[in-house]
């Protein structure tokens, strides 16, 4: 083969190669209210490394709405990296989400993460995926140096969000975290996860019965009235 009929091939060989498609974010919205503040609510993460599926890595954060102060909103979140099966495992090093109406600000209060990025880039195979903003322990979500929260640890982070406007509901979505030091994968040791949401926030405190249940309540004390009233009887 001549050098034109070669320098001809090599651009057909190359647009001839697919290329790598970014991992699709996870639509699992939540709609959190001004009213809201106290509750909480949990996203679970599965594990991705190069646009595998990586059995075995996960992790979870709880996110509590800690106050609202004019256009800025306060949270903790309670971040949960026990989850990995061995031998498989990885240090998250970053997350973040979505927000409609934008986030446009993010403030590190307290935590293993200190830095945040607006607009922020998670690397993925194929290109980035763009959140509206990250928490982070080095200087981008993209990873790189220590810091975070190791594989078989917990840790608290506060921080604030802030909107263009005074808002009372907003929806967070695309809730996506960025797993560094990954062992026990045969994909590589770095990768993302996608948060998924059961529907809404956790559960607190004791619910409320149903009518019908307190139907069995008053039923019940009415039998056991009756049979100490049969044994007082009795004794006379």
């Amino acid at each position: 083969m001549n050098k034109l009929l070669f320098a001809l091939a090599v651009p057909a060989l190359v647009a001839a190669v697919p290329a790598a498609a970014v991992v699709p974010l996870v639509n699992s919205p939540i709609t959190v209210t001004s009213a809201d503040v106290g509750k909480s609510f949990t996203y679970l993460y599965n594990g991705i490394v190069n646009e595998q599926n990586q059995a075995g890595l996960q992790a979870a954060i709880t996110f509590t709405l800690t106050s609202v102060v004019g256009k800025t909103w306060n949270f903790s979140a309670a971040i949960d990296n026990t989850l990995s099966v061995a031998p498989v495992g990885g240090r998250i090093s970053s997350f973040g989400f979505d927000g409609n109406p934008e986030i446009i600000g993010a403030t590190p209060i307290s935590g293993p993460f200190g830095k945040a990025v607006i607009n922020a880039g998670f690397p993925q195979i194929g290109g980035q995926t763009t959140i509206d903003f990250c928490l982070t322990a080095n200087n981008n979500c993209s990873g790189g140096g220590g810091g975070g929260v190791v594989n078989g640890s917990t840790a608290t982070q506060e921080f604030a969000l802030s909107f263009a406007n005074n808002i009372t509901s907003v929806v967070f979505n695309h809730f996506i975290v960025r797993y560094q030091s990954v062992t026990g994968s045969g994909f590589g040791n770095s990768g993302i996860g996608m948060g998924s949401n059961d529907g809404g926030f956790d559960p607190g405190g004791d619910p409320v019965p149903e009518p019908s249940s307190w139907a069995m309540l008053i039923a019940g004390f009415g039998l056991i009235g009756a049979v100490a009233r049969r044994r007082q009887a009795a004794l006379a």
